[in-house]
């Protein structure tokens, strides 16, 4: 595909390089396999609060996350805004059960701050996979990762307190909250801004 880069300071080269080198740690995927996926994949910038997906719409893309940061998030039946999760550099974004179940997406996607990603056409993904049953391995491991993750994060709401919630996400997203706002990662482990305020001081971290 041909680049639709509007304004991205990242060039396909280095695009493809950590596009690359993540896919190897997902799974041995030949060097062919994943050239063939990249060329597919167009190199588009967000801009700081654009949207990548709107609740309610039906999803047609798959993000790599190149060097930014999205948020994923409900707007619920009051209108508060409730955060789903987080994409950083390295990490795919995507609206996944949506595309799979060919429904509306329940969630916006938004870019925190400038991003670069690569785009993939979801259905041109999903013809590559029909057509070649080497891309099975590097699929079910990448499916496998996505409910690893929602399955840990269940268990935490289940069994964590507030304060080890807090100190998970610190541990996952290191450089988070130099980019969003406290009410973002309350909102993520499930608290107020408040009791986020009194977490991070009893931790000594205001």
């Amino acid at each position: 595909m041909e680049s639709q880069n509007r304004s991205g300071a990242l060039n396909r080269e280095k695009a493809k390089e950590l596009f690359a080198a993540t896919s190897k740690t997902i799974s041995d995927i030949s060097d062919e396999l994943i050239q063939n996926l990249f060329e597919k994949s167009n190199l588009v910038h967000f801009e700081q609060g654009e949207l990548f997906q709107r609740a309610g719409e039906f999803p047609k893309y798959l993000g790599f996350n190149l060097n930014g940061l999205f948020r994923l998030y409900y707007i619920d039946n009051e209108g508060h805004d409730l955060t789903k999760g987080f994409s950083d550099r390295g990490s795919f974004v995507v609206s996944y059960s949506a595309l799979v179940q060919k429904r509306p997406s329940h969630f916006f996607i938004e870019a925190l701050v400038d991003t670069d990603i690569l785009q993939f056409d979801w259905s041109e993904l999903m013809e590559m996979l029909e057509n070649d049953l080497r891309w099975y391995p590097f699929v079910f491991k990448l499916v496998e990762n996505v409910y690893i993750v929602k399955e840990m994060r269940e268990r935490s709401f289940l069994i964590d307190d507030a304060t080890t919630r807090y100190l998970n996400c610190k541990r996952e997203y290191p450089n988070l909250e130099s980019k969003v706002k406290q009410y973002h990662i309350a909102s993520f482990i499930g608290i107020t801004p408040q009791a986020l305020s009194r977490i991070r001081k009893k931790l000594k971290l205001t």
